[in-house]
C-alpha cells in the first residue's frame, strides 16, 4: 500500500511541476515583450477569461526584472521536483529526502491561505500535503535505518 502512496505523490508532483514549467517558461516569453503581454491581457478581458486576465495582471505588475526572476525561480523549483520524482521512483534514499523538503516548502504558504481564507479546498490542500509528507518521511526514515544496520 505505501509503494502505490508514494508513487501517487510523485506523479502529483510532477504534474505540479510540469505547470510551474509551463509558468516559468511563459514567464520568460512574457518578459521579454511586456507590450504584447499588455495587449494579450487585454484580449483575454474582452474574452472574459478572467484567471489569464489575472496572471497577466501580476507579470505587468511585476514589470520585467521581476518577471525573469519569477521564471527562474519556479522553473529551478520545477526541475528540482523533476530530479526528486526520478530519484523517489527510482528508490533512491537523497530522492525520498528530497521530497520530504519540497513537500515541507509550501507548508507555512498553505498555512497562511488557510488563516486569510478558510475554505475546504485550502484545508484540503494543506491536509493532503501534511499526509504526503508524513508517508514520505516514514519511508526515508526507514530506508535511512535500513542503510544503517548493513
Amino acid at each position: 500500500m505505501n509503494g502505490w502512496l508514494i508513487r501517487l505523490i510523485v506523479v502529483k508532483k510532477v504534474l505540479v511541476a510540469s505547470v510551474l514549467l509551463l509558468v516559468s517558461v511563459a514567464a520568460t516569453f512574457s518578459s521579454m515583450d511586456m507590450q504584447r503581454l499588455a495587449r494579450q491581457a487585454e484580449l483575454w478581458a474582452d474574452a472574459d477569461r478572467r484567471i489569464l486576465v489575472r496572471l497577466a495582471q501580476q507579470g505587468l505588475d511585476l514589470g520585467p526584472d521581476a518577471l525573469r526572476a519569477f521564471a527562474v525561480v519556479t522553473g529551478m523549483y520545477a526541475l528540482l521536483v523533476y530530479l526528486a520524482a526520478w530519484a523517489t521512483f527510482t528508490e533512491r534514499l537523497w530522492g525520498d529526502w528530497l521530497l520530504v523538503g519540497l513537500l515541507l516548502l509550501p507548508v507555512p504558504f498553505e498555512i497562511r491561505d488557510l488563516i486569510h481564507e478558510q475554505s475546504p479546498s485550502h484545508l484540503l490542500v494543506l491536509g493532503l500535503t501534511i499526509m504526503g509528507l508524513i508517508v514520505v518521511l516514514r519511508r526515508a526514515f526507514v530506508q535511512t535505518a535500513l542503510r544503517q544496520r548493513r
